[in-house]
């Protein structure tokens, strides 16, 4: 009898697996927690009956695996084993796959470009490109070639009806396509940065059409006449470079410039104005539609306060000690004189040696050439201290055999010229730097 049962549970077990992939579907067996039989999706799972039968039934979840207690023997789930009276029910929900009847974008993408001639304009041949660009970063900006460096994100956008896809019955409403492989395929503007010295595309991670990551090189109209309290203007021209505007019109977005940052600012300069505009350019094969974006930097001028201006004052503040120093201190009067023309004449070659060579007249060399001008005139009134101290005895020789008195000649001494020096001289200079700090911070504003 126990080689009939046994037998019975060969032929049963062996029969299992050929009707389940018959039917074209397949389960997974697995022993829960408790004893009983579970289903896991994608699984491979060993089951072993207590006959050591081992059966490997695996691929994908198409039917539930449910346990029936038996009414028999007991009503608990069975602990280990696969008894006699207990029954595999199969219950099957959409077994079917559902065919799929849409286009995908290979698909679409082959048959738009079939017939497509990418040399014609499309629609009428009045093709509308708006633009946007995205500031990201600003390098630097460079004085001695007037120039700046920045990354920007650039946006086209226009309508091409050639390339409608809603009535291919598509998968997506959007696509994403291969932007390296189908852009050299189809009709663009070919926008392009006339005026850019240099620009190079990133690539990294990967290639991009739809917002193009550009490192560029562009000219800025420095004018140092206010230098270094001045604002620097950096332009860039975006146009068509084959369509004129007969054929394409470059139009900026509703908001043409977004800058990806707050606050841009470099060591020497800060952000703080950019517009876009658009201008008609006139070339020989016709007109152009030209878009420009204007950025407006403002330079910081902390450093220059404290490597030029405090040294100036510093020095020409030096030179007014060898005043109190009296008549008898010729020499030591004379070496403070000329080292403060000294250090300042340095200075000044050091700060002309960082700008391009230019012949404006700048706020900075105002500031120094006057301050040499108080040095030099101090130099100037030591030289007229001396001459007096060296004719003091021969004055007064003079003045002894006078009768008269003062009345011969008017009692002009070196300490009195040294007096009135020390007035004079910082009265000039803080009315000259009034008139400056109004002059020049005016115009900033």
């Amino acid at each position: 009898m126990t080689n009939i049962l046994l037998f019975i549970h060969l032929y049963l077990l062996t029969q299992m697996a050929p009707l389940i992939s018959s039917i074209g579907y397949g389960f997974s067996v697995g022993q829960s927690p408790w004893g009983g039989l579970e289903s896991r999706e994608g699984a491979v799972c060993n089951y072993v009956s207590k006959y050591g039968i081992q059966m490997n039934l695996s691929h994908e979840l198409i039917a539930e695996l449910e346990w029936k207690p038996s009414k028999s023997k007991r009503s608990t789930p069975p602990t280990t084993m696969l008894e006699w009276d207990e029954r595999v029910q199969l219950n099957y929900n959409h077994l079917e796959k559902p065919q799929k009847n849409c286009s995908d974008e290979h698909w679409i993408l082959e048959h738009l470009l079939k017939d497509y001639d990418k040399f014609r304009i499309p629609g009428e041949g009045n093709v509308r490109v708006e633009v946007e660009i995205w500031v990201q970063e600003v390098s630097k900006i460079i004085e001695i070639t007037s120039e700046f460096e920045l990354d920007i994100y650039v946006t086209e956008w226009w309508l091409d009806s050639r390339l409608a896809f809603s009535h291919l019955n598509p998968c997506k409403k959007n696509m994403s396509v291969d932007g390296a492989r189908v852009l050299p395929e189809i009709w663009n503007p070919l926008g392009c940065f006339v005026n850019s010295k240099d620009a190079t595309v990133h690539k990294s991670p990967f290639s991009n059409i739809f917002l193009q990551l550009i490192k560029l090189t562009g000219p800025c109209s420095n004018t140092f006449n206010r230098f270094p309290i001045d604002q620097q203007r950096c332009m860039l021209f975006y146009e068509s470079f084959n369509h004129n505007y007969e054929q394409v019109q470059m139009e900026w977005t509703m908001s043409p410039i977004i800058l990806l940052k707050p606050n841009i600012t470099l060591p020497d300069y800060v952000l703080v104005d950019f517009k876009a505009s658009s201008v008609k350019r006139l070339y020989p094969p016709g007109i152009w539609n030209e878009l420009v974006a204007t950025f407006t930097f403002k330079r910081l001028y902390g450093f220059y306060i404290l490597q030029v201006y405090i040294p100036t004052y510093i020095s020409v503040c030096m030179s007014w000690i060898s005043f109190y120093l009296g008549k008898d201190n010729i020499p030591s009067r004379t070496m403070i004189g000329v080292n403060s023309l000294l250090s300042l004449t340095y200075q000044f070659g050091s700060v002309v040696a960082n700008l391009p060579k230019t012949s404006d007249i700048k706020a900075i060399d105002v500031m120094i050439l006057i301050a040499m001008g108080f040095i030099f005139s101090s130099l100037i009134e030591l030289a007229v201290v001396g001459y007096l101290v060296s004719a003091q005895t021969e004055k007064n020789e003079k003045l002894h055999n006078c009768w008269w008195g003062c009345l011969c000649c008017p009692e002009l001494t070196a300490s009195k010229i040294d007096q009135v020096s020390f007035i004079l001289f910082p009265t000039c200079f803080v009315i000259f730097n009034i008139w400056y700090w109004f002059i020049f911070m005016g115009r900033l504003r």
